[in-house]
């Protein structure tokens, strides 16, 4: 630079810096800035901003203790706080000052003030006392300590201990343990144990284990080792298996219990049960396994049990008991069923104002042709036959004549039997109706099932019109036998009322509109029909609805209060079962009942194995206008809209416009591909923009990240392999990847590992997917329709495919058994302008209850819980 241009920038700088403002223009450009920050808002006059100047960092430093006691004013507390925000060394200054962050982040609560109110103490002390005495009851039925011994011992092989403050005692058959008494086995120990209850402890080498009781309920706490537990049937309480991160809770059934230095594992031979762990309520059924670790185990669920009661003295039986269980199942599904009905004169006959609507066929043949499968099948197997006599409160015979009663009824009666819900002025009353075909059924029902006589009282139209109405419903009931028809009910006013519907014929009901639903699915071929007219059911209900004004206004923000009717059918043509539900909108559907959209082709399958073992997939609306439904109803009010702001300020992000806007209405979940030592997991997402939307998850990251030391910091790494480009997650607390995605194709890939988004693209290239599979089209619903608006498919074929190398004879024959079972299913589901309908022609979506009709003795339970698919 030249001297004189030197000269000349030195004189413009002293000008500039000798110009000083006067007071007037001083306060014009505070006004100015003033309105652009809404200081009037906030209740600062324009005239008395009085507003010093704040030049440097040691003027903020100086104002901080004001700051913080909250006497500044308004106008000074905001430029405070947008200094702090720019300047690190007085925000660091700020915090050590008050030994906690400047800001606080959390939303603001208001103050409530305190008001005396004597008469509210007295509403205050009456549930006090109410919640006493429950607390008292709940301590004598569950957790009063009961008197007694907890457990015998029946068998001992090898060296089995009491173990007690007073030392170490050895065990012999017929010993018993008390409340909290410790039992060890040693190196090749096995002991075999009764508990109170009835159950039975199968119990391996090297385990420590101690029963105990609480009122109704029994806990055996497992400290290490392995059982086999055979739970007994239960009128109350359940039996626990506790471990130290797990607990187990039964009711008459079968199942493993390991406890080892990794963690847990449950297995149920039959049954269910209910595990818990880390918070989480989960079943477990016959033939699966589950575990509180990470297993590495890769082989079929089926060879993991096999392997996990291999130490068992009973092993072979309880696998060739589940591979029992299968046959039997298959047996029963060969049984046809009855034959459809497509016109119903009880239909014309029920009450106008009917509610609710189900239809089922007499089932009188087909339990009798069940229970002699049944029976064949129990004939033949042992292992049934030592389950059967195990735990039950009935035998053959007794199962043989309650059977052979319900098919001598069930020929009194016509070819379906029909349960009515009907409006009355308090709840709802509910009958039974059938058609009487032959006269007779009063004196079979006093003479051939006496049973009856004490609990159920038998009525003609005489006895009935004489008969007071009780204050209380009958336990039992009541049984109203006319000449053509037989109505049950636990109401005497329930029956006055179908009884004068019946004299009086035609009720118009079938002409009305819900009635014009139900004869709509006679005409299709009626097998299980359940009609539903859901809106007049939540008006009759006004206790349930109305009684809290939120529920109500949530209800009407979801779009749910404009349900009308739930029409669901089952019937099987051939043996193939056909299910069909449809849900009824008064009109258009709106908010979370118009998120599902209308039919198209489902792009995301095309990033889908045809080995996938689950996949879940659906389109939906533009999600922008769901996040909108989505605020609406969780912001009801203003503070916590504004809750919101603040949360997407210091985010940086909103999540509508920098989120929402960028995903298209096409989603899916599968898991496709091993499921151990980590699930194959892969979720596939639309996107309109993959650029922006990743600029908006680095952008959230880095926010994240930012917040606090008690969040896990996640740093994102991209790389490029053959043109494509991944971008994967890691914990750096952890040090483990999250998770790693891609796009491709208008999608984000979305999965744990890069292996499964490079299978993903290469399906998604090839051709070669789930979408284009034969066996998954053979799934699909035998129907009119070319696309869907949802798709459930599972295939657990891959999953449990058994590994039998190591296996041979009777387990190998019984865990292949097992493994039979998995069959391809779909549901399939599609969204109308005014409704929603569901179809499927698998039995994993229908009424399996009727190929179980033969083990409905309440003695049975447990056979039900084996046999359903």
């Amino acid at each position: 630079m030249r001297p004189s241009d030197e000269l000349l920038l030195g004189t413009a700088i002293g000008a500039i810096q000798a110009d000083e403002p006067d007071a007037a223009q001083i306060a014009a450009s505070a006004k100015r800035v003033a309105g652009r920050l809404s200081l009037d808002a906030m209740g600062d006059s324009l005239e008395n901003l009085g507003i010093e100047a704040i030049a440097n960092c040691e003027d903020v430093q100086m104002l901080l203790t004001s700051y913080k006691a909250g006497t500044l004013s308004s106008a000074k507390t905001l430029l405070i706080e947008a200094h702090l925000r720019d300047c690190g060394s007085c925000f660091r200054r700020a915090q050590s000052n008050s030994g906690a962050p400047a800001f606080d982040w959390s939303t603001p609560k208001s103050a409530r003030a305190f008001v005396w109110r004597p008469r509210a103490l007295g509403w205050a002390v009456t549930p006090v006392f109410a919640l006493v005495i429950c607390l008292v009851f709940v301590y004598k039925a569950y957790w009063q300590i009961p008197p007694g011994v907890r457990a015998e011992v029946q068998s001992i092989d090898g060296s089995v201990y009491r173990i007690s403050d007073a030392g170490d005692h050895r065990l012999s058959p017929g010993d018993k343990l008390g409340e909290g008494e410790n039992l060890r086995t040693g190196g090749g120990g096995h002991a075999v144990l009764r508990l109170a209850d009835g159950s039975t402890i199968e119990v391996n080498e090297r385990s420590v284990l101690k029963v105990g009781a609480r009122g109704h309920n029994m806990t055996i706490a497992l400290d290490n080792g392995a059982v086999i537990v055979q739970a007994a049937k239960r009128d109350s309480g359940h039996l626990y298996v506790r471990t130290p991160d797990c607990r187990v809770a039964v009711t008459g059934t079968v199942f493993s219990v390991d406890s080892g230095i990794k963690g847990s594992r449950v297995a149920v031979l039959q049954g269910s049960v209910e595990m818990m762990h880390a918070g989480v309520d989960k079943a477990i059924h016959a033939g699966d396994q589950m575990a509180t670790y990470d297993s590495v185990n890769s082989a079929p669920a089926a060879d993991q049990i096999a392997e996990q009661i291999s130490w068992s003295h009973d092993r072979g039986k309880y696998l060739t008991l589940l591979a029992e269980f299968s046959i039997l199942q298959h047996r029963l599904e060969r049984i046809p069923s009855p034959q459809p009905r497509y016109t119903s004169d009880l239909l014309e006959r029920m009450p106008a104002d009917t509610l609710l609507y189900i239809s089922i066929p007499n089932l009188g043949d087909y339990l009798s042709e069940a229970n002699k499968v049944f029976q064949d099948q129990l004939k033949q197997s042992p292992e049934l036959q030592q389950w059967w006599s195990r735990g039950h409160a009935t035998n053959s015979a007794d199962l043989d004549s309650l059977v052979d009663k319900v098919h001598q009824m069930s020929q009194y009666i016509g070819n379906e039997i029909v349960v009515v819900g009907v409006k009355q002025a308090n709840d709802p009353g509910f009958a039974i109706v059938a058609n009487v075909q032959k006269s007779g059924l009063d004196d079979f029902l006093r003479t051939q099932w006496p049973i009856s006589t004490s609990q159920l009282t038998l009525l003609d139209e005489k006895s009935l019109n004489a008969a007071p109405i009780p204050s209380q419903s009958k336990h039992g009931g009541y049984a109203l036998i006319r000449q053509h028809e037989a109505v049950f009910s636990n109401s005497i006013a329930t029956l006055k009322q179908m009884n004068a519907q019946l004299n009086a014929g035609s009720s118009g009901f079938a002409a009305g509109e819900f009635g014009r639903q139900v004869a709509a699915a006679y005409s299709r071929g009626a097998g299980v029909i359940l009609a539903a007219d859901l809106h007049q059911m939540m008006l009759n209900r006004p206790n349930l609805l109305h009684a809290q004004h939120k529920g109500q206004e949530a209800i009407e923000k979801s779009g749910m209060e404009d349900v009308q009717y739930l029409i669901a059918e089952h019937r099987e043509t051939n043996g193939v079962p056909e299910n069909h539900l449809n849900l009824q909108f008064s009109g258009t559907r709106k908010r979370v009942a118009s998120w599902l959209a209308a039919p198209a082709p489902i792009g995301s399958l095309d990033f889908v194995t045809p080995n996938a073992a689950l996949v879940v997939a659906l389109l939906s609306k533009d999600p922008r206008t769901i996040a909108d439904d989505i605020l609406e109803m969780a912001l009801p009010d203003a503070v916590q809209k504004k809750s919101l702001d603040e949360t997407e300020a210091k985010l940086q992000i909103n999540f509508r416009d920098d989120l929402a806007a960028d995903l298209g209405g096409d989603f899916l979940v599968s898991l496709d591909g091993p499921v151990l030592p980590t699930p194959s997991w892969k979720a596939v997402i639309e996107v309109r923009d993959s650029e922006r939307l990743e600029n908006t998850l680095e952008r959230l990251l880095a926010s994240i990240n930012s917040q606090g030391k008690d969040m896990h910091s996640i740093a994102m790494e991209s790389s490029v392999i053959g043109g494509q480009k991944f971008y994967s997650l890691h914990d750096l607390t952890s040090g483990r990847v999250v998770a790693q995605y891609t796009f491709a194709g208008g999608y984000m890939i979305v999965a744990p590992d890069r292996a499964l988004l490079i299978e993903a693209l290469r399906t998604h290239a090839g051709g070669d997917s789930l979408a284009r599979s034969t066996a998954f089209k053979a799934s699909l619903p035998k129907d009119e329709y070319d696309n869907y608006s949802a798709v459930a498919y599972q295939n657990l074929g891959p999953v449990l495919t058994p590994l039998l190398s190591q296996l041979s004879g009777e387990s190998a024959h019984a865990i292949q058994q097992l493994a039979a079972d998995s069959r391809p299913t779909t549901i399939c589901a599609w969204g109308r302008d005014t409704r929603i309908e569901v179809a499927s022609d698998s039995h994993l979506f229908g009424f399996d209850f009727l190929t179980l009709g033969t083990l409905m003795h309440s003695g049975n339970k447990q056979a039900n819980l084996n046999v359903h698919n």
